[in-house]
């Protein structure tokens, strides 16, 4: 049986397949990731319509006989053509895009969707500074989705709140990716916490990840980090979703340096 459907999709991996002929992957917003082929030379109008994250209405074809998905017809709405005049959010795109896929859209299609499309909508506007917490932001919140993300507003240890207004900016609190908790300087310092996967950070970072959680997309991009803050949060959230992912992921070990 064959059958004509669509969905909405982004364009996340193009391999050649044949001479003329490529082997699409697709982030579809109800089936999760989808394996297609585009027929067709370099002069083929649907060539140049399925690109690498151009993202729309993808129109399929299921010939069921031959287990074969081809593409029809592509209605682009969005072509984030900023991408390919940046290094950093070519990255950026390619590892949101190597997490859909690693995970399997997180188990949830229509959230990863939701999601991966609106980051990479985000990205097209943003400048490469707002690309950086861009990246941050999605990757936290893509923690939520796999289920993974650490409690961000008390210690793990003594049940003190981070949030109190009592505590200084500069205090330090620690990550620990064993047990995958943050605790206070406090609890640190009489042993709990320590292991060879401990990150130090400001309580001014913590509380970027604690706003992040609880603010809408809106909101969360009107909150200030620092520089120093930035370069803590990253290197725990970096390792946070390669340990989620059960891999390392190539898109961070090549793009060392970029992102």
């Amino acid at each position: 049986m064959n059958r004509s459907y669509y969905d909405s999709a982004l364009v996340i991996n193009l391999k050649p397949s044949g001479e003329n002929n490529t082997t699409v992957t697709l982030l579809t917003k109800t089936k999760g990731i989808i394996f297609a082929t585009l027929y067709g030379g370099p002069k083929s109008r649907l060539r140049s319509l399925v690109t690498l994250w151009n993202s729309g209405i993808i129109y399929l074809y299921e010939a069921q006989e031959k287990k074969q998905t081809k593409i029809s017809d592509f209605d682009v709405k969005n072509y984030h053509t900023s991408f390919s005049q940046s290094l950093y959010k070519s990255y950026a795109a390619n590892l949101a895009c190597e997490l859909c896929i690693k995970t399997r859209c997180a188990g949830s299609f229509e959230e990863c969707w939701k999601l991966t499309s609106g980051f990479l909508d985000g990205l097209e506007i943003a400048t490469e500074e707002q690309a950086q917490t861009g990246l941050l932001r999605f990757l936290w919140r893509f923690l939520e989705l796999l289920g993974v993300q650490p409690a961000t507003h008390v210690c793990a240890g003594c049940g003190k709140s981070f949030l109190s207004a009592g505590l200084t900016l500069q205090e330090k609190t620690y990550y620990n990716g064993i047990e995958n908790k943050f605790i206070c300087g406090e609890c640190f310092s009489g042993g709990l916490g320590r292991s060879e996967h401990t990150f130090t950070l400001k309580l001014s970072a913590l509380r970027y990840l604690a706003g992040i959680t609880v603010l809408s997309p809106k909101e969360a991009r009107q909150l200030l980090i620092d520089r120093q803050d930035y370069v803590q949060l990253k290197d725990i959230v970096f390792f946070l979703i390669e340990n989620a992912a059960g891999s390392r992921l190539n898109t961070i070990e090549t793009g060392a340096g970029i992102l």
